[in-house]
Order: C-alpha cells, then structure tokens, then sequence
C-alpha cells in the first residue's frame, strides 16, 4: 500500500522547546572559555569501527590524545571484553603513560557487578572518572526495559551508593586514587524533563559531591530527534533547577543524526554546560558522535582558547585514518582536503587581497592583528596547513590564483597583465586534461610558456625563414641598458621592436638576482611579456628574448628562435 507525503509524516512526534520554560537566558549568552573536553574515541568511537582497535593501536591513539592536550580520556568498557579491560590495566601499570593532569575515565552499565569488574580496571590509576548510565526515556524504559520512574531511581540510587563504597569511600582505593563518578542520561533529548531531573537529584544525594569534586551528570541525544534549540532549553532546565549546582558537572553527549551535534552542543554550552564528550573527526555510530575538531575549532574562530593543540591537525589526521581506516571526507570542516581549496577566482582575488593586508598588518603593529581574510574563517597556518593548500588552479580560476601559487612557489610576483595572460593558458591548459592543475604543474606551465628555463647563453635567431643569426645573451647583457638591447635587437631582425614597459623584482639581496618583466611592442604582433631570471643585465637580456619565443607561440610568424645551453638556475628564492 503506498503512502501519501502527508500520511508518512504522521508516525513521527514533533519536538517542541520546553513550555514552562520563562525567560530562557541561553539565546543571549556567549560563550567565555572553553567547555572540558572529554575524547570518547577509546570508547564510543571504538565500538563504532566494523575493526576494533587493537590493544597497541588504543595505546597509539591515546599516546595521540595526550599529546593534543586531552586532560579527561574515556579509555575502555572493561566489563565488555578482556582487551578492553586489559588495556586498561596496562595504561594503570605503565609507569608514566598517564600524565599526572591526565584523568582517565572508564564506563560501565548499571549493575553491580559490571560496576566491580569496572573499578578494579582501573584501580591504582592516579586520576579516574567511573561513569555508568542509564536510560532515562519513556520509550526506552516502557520498550527496552519495562520499568517503573520509581525502579529507576532506586536502582541509580544503590548502584551510586555502590560505587561510593568501594571507591571514595573505602580507605585502601581511596589512598590511591581520587575518584569522581559520573551517571549519564540515555536519551536525555527525549525524557520528560521532571524526570530527567529527579534522576540527577538522586545522583547527587547519593554521591554526596563536593564543590572540589563534583558529580558528573551526562544529558545525552543518544539519537538526535530535534533542533538544537530544544535541546538547549532541556539543558537549562535542567542546570537551573538541580540543586547545589556548583557540585554539578553537567555534561553533553551529543550525536549527529541529524547533522546538529555541534549546534547542539555549542548551544548546549550557552545554556550551563560544563562539559563537551565526543570524538576526533565524529566517529561514531550511525551518523557519529559530535566532531570534538570542528566545534573546539570553532571556539577558537570566536576568540576562545580550546586549550587543544591543532598545529599538527594533518598528522592527527593521519594517524586517526589508519587506525580507524576512516577517511575523512574532504569537505569535513578544518580537516578535509577541500576546506580551504578557493578555485573561484573572484575568491581567489578577494584571498589574495585579505592575506597581503593581514601581513602587512602584522608587520606594521606589535600586536597580534585580527585574522579578517575572506572565505578563510581560520588561518590555515593555525593547523599546520600550508598556504598550499587554498589556492587550486583549473579553469574557473582567474589572475589572482596563478599570481598566488607562483608568488609562494617560485617568489615570482607578478605583473597584473602577466597574470592575467597566463591565467588564460591554464585556463585552457586545465580545459584540455579535463581537471585542476596541482602548484608544480602550474609553476612549470609558466616556465615553459615564457621559456624561462631554455634562454641561456646561446640563441639562434631566424625571422621570416631568412637566415640563423647567433645571438650571444653575455654580450647583450653587456649592453646594460634595455633600450640598447631592444635597438639591437630591431637591426638584427630587421623589423620594429619596441619597449614598452619593464618591471623589476629583487629575488635576492645577497646574489643581486632579480626577476624582469618586460613587455614589448613587436610589428605584426602586437604587445607580448617576456620574463627573464638573472643578474643585473643578463636578466633584462633574458626577458626580451622571452619576450621574443612568446610572439613566436602566439603566431607562428614573428620569429623562431633556437635554444642551446639549456642551463638556467631556476631555484629563484635562494
């Protein structure tokens, strides 16, 4: 029987913001620090990988997290199997594997004895978080479980107690470890939230916490079914209305059913959060887990310190690909291949214009000037990114583009006619190989179109068919003056040459390098630009006879000249 639009709709519940819910403060606020961030990686990322990880393949991956700045690391569900507990045990045993600012947090369902199991994982541990869970939902309490509010709280309630006395509060467990406990809310998004609350008031009397050491409570979208929105009003309810609330860590375990996992989060912050659980890059089952790169990423493009170290994002990247055998897709926020990638070269232009005034800025002032570049809401330098990386060449890409890449790779910057004639050969160049130009065919493509690597010593000159004439570049570089070179030149070919505009650029200071641009009147061929690579007169000699080879591509009548001695340095910014 087929469905109409409208009758499909009816079998799901619309989710509204809370009703109650009076002068709601979360819209107006913003966000001052960074939440604590807890990496699930080990855990919940882990249990999402068709592979799981391997014991030596966890310890790489926390070795990784460690070295980002992760100071809270959920790192097993030791009641779930003998690697899980067993890599625990070795993180614990290891002397110096956790750093002593390192809290390690392990997970475990309520029960009492997975709760055992759990707690003697990681005894001995400097640091340790025990968190279980429970759900919390009418759905999940009625399908799954078919339990009463009142079998819920009670059971929280003694597993917590449980928990405390073994841990805190026995004597032995407690000199070697400082114990904290967290309880976490399966599907917090779609609990009542009387209910939800109720729960954590349970929690917390249970645990008795203190200021010091505060009782975890974790709201989770275990499967996102709402708008962010929603989901920050069911936050704030529930930050405002628990009691002794400076002994409350709420924390927020995010998904991404429905692509919101960072909005949700982020406004979940602005709404009392204190703590942030995900994973690198969003592991995670189903659509993932909230990406703890884009939204710690996203704080610092607000000004915020994450207190996370991204300057080596490709590396992390790597390892977290050939571990979880996970690419990344590469529009992914900050850590794709195409996140900065600018073809467009009207963006190109406005990249090129943003970049020249942000380092002049930094030059001029002593201060740290403020990143204002278009189309680039973060410096690709911040996470070890080259600038490489921003500009692509094929043929929707312009002037700017071209100037861009061979301004960074060969210090070339060029002349805006220059650019914009060469900008037409790639255009074509890209039109005819059906893709993008990576930076070293470009670079090469403008070599050989003002041949720039060929003119060396020796050239042979023929115009019209009539006879080879050597020309000895030493000897027109002698000349010194271009105007000199350019009236030989005329008399040699028999034909009107003319100057009609040179720029020079200063390669090196040490060796007096530069690079010339010359552009060049030829009878019958109109204005052509040469480019020329050398020593005071010898590059301005090389730039007309560059100037010359172009007028010979473009119309196959001007000249032919004949090169030998192929012998020019290229390595320009040395």
């Amino acid at each position: 029987m087929s469905h109409s639009k409208h009758d499909v709709a009816v079998k799901y519940q619309k989710q509204l913001p809370i009703s109650n819910l009076k002068n709601r403060q979360w819209p107006s606020e913003r966000l001052a620090k960074a939440p604590t961030w807890l990496s699930t990686d080990l855990r919940d990322g882990n249990q999402a990988l068709v592979n799981p990880m391997t014991l030596d393949q966890k310890w790489q991956f926390f070795q990784l997290l460690v070295g980002m700045g992760f100071k809270q690391i959920e790192v097993s569900f030791p009641c779930a199997s003998d690697t899980e507990f067993n890599f625990t045990r070795r993180l614990v045993e290891t002397p110096g594997a956790i750093p002593p600012d390192v809290t390690i947090e392990v997970i475990s369902p309520c029960r009492k004895e997975a709760l055992a199991r759990t707690i003697e994982s990681i005894k001995g541990a400097p640091n340790a978080i025990i968190f279980t869970f429970m759900a919390t939902s009418d759905n999940y309490q009625e399908t799954i479980f078919e339990a009463s509010e009142e079998t819920l709280l009670e059971r929280a309630r003694t597993c917590t107690e449980y928990v405390r006395s073994i841990t805190k509060d026995d004597p032995i467990a407690s000199s070697q470890t400082n114990w904290s406990f967290g309880f976490g809310m399966e599907d917090f998004g779609n609990s009542r939230p009387e209910v939800a609350l109720r729960l954590g008031e349970t929690v917390r009397n249970a645990w008795n916490p203190s200021r010091e050491n505060p009782v975890i409570l974790g709201l989770a979208t275990s499967v996102e079914s709402h708008m962010p929105n929603v989901y920050a009003d069911q936050v704030e309810y529930f930050s405002t209305n628990i009691s002794n609330r400076e002994t409350v860590c709420i924390s927020l375990h995010t998904h991404n059913d429905r692509g919101c996992a960072v909005a949700s989060a982020e406004l979940g912050c602005l709404a009392g959060a204190d703590r942030v659980e995900g994973c690198l890059f969003g592991n995670g089952e189903r659509a993932g887990n909230l990406d703890l790169v884009t939204v710690a990423l996203n704080c610092l493009t607000q000004g915020v310190d994450p207190g996370l170290d991204f300057s080596h994002l490709p590396y992390i990247r790597q390892v977290y690909e050939e571990i979880t055998r996970l690419p990344i897709h590469p529009r992914t926020p900050y850590s794709g291949d195409l996140y900065f990638r600018a073809w467009s070269g009207s963006h190109q232009d406005s990249i090129r214009k943003g970049m020249i005034k942000y380092n002049n800025a930094r030059t001029d002032n002593t201060k740290q000037p403020t990143w204002r570049v278009p189309y680039l809401p973060l410096d690709p330098a911040d996470v070890g990114q080259s600038f490489n990386s921003v500009i692509g060449i094929n043929s929707q890409s312009g002037k700017a583009g071209v100037s861009w890449v061979l301004l960074q790779e060969l210090g070339l910057d060029l002349p805006c006619e220059v650019a914009m004639e060469f900008s037409k050969v790639t255009k074509v160049h890209s039109e005819r190989l059906g893709r993008g130009l990576v930076d070293t065919e470009v670079c090469d493509l403008f070599l050989r179109t003002f041949s720039v690597r060929e003119i060396s010593e020796d050239v042979w000159l023929s115009c019209y068919g009539g006879p080879r004439v050597k020309l000895d570049i030493n000897e027109y570089a002698d000349l010194g003056s271009v105007e000199k070179m350019i009236a030989r030149l005329s008399n040699l070919l028999a034909r009107s040459f003319e100057l009609a505009e040179i720029v020079s650029q200063n390669l090196d200071s040490v060796t007096a390098k530069s690079a010339v641009f010359i552009k060049c009147n030829l009878k019958g061929v109109g204005h052509v630009w040469g480019v020329g690579v050398g020593v005071g007169g010898m590059a301005i000699a090389r730039s007309v006879i560059s100037a010359l080879m172009v007028s010979k591509s473009n119309t196959g009548t001007a000249c032919s000249c004949l090169i030998t001695n192929a012998d020019i340095d290229l390595n320009f910014t040395e």
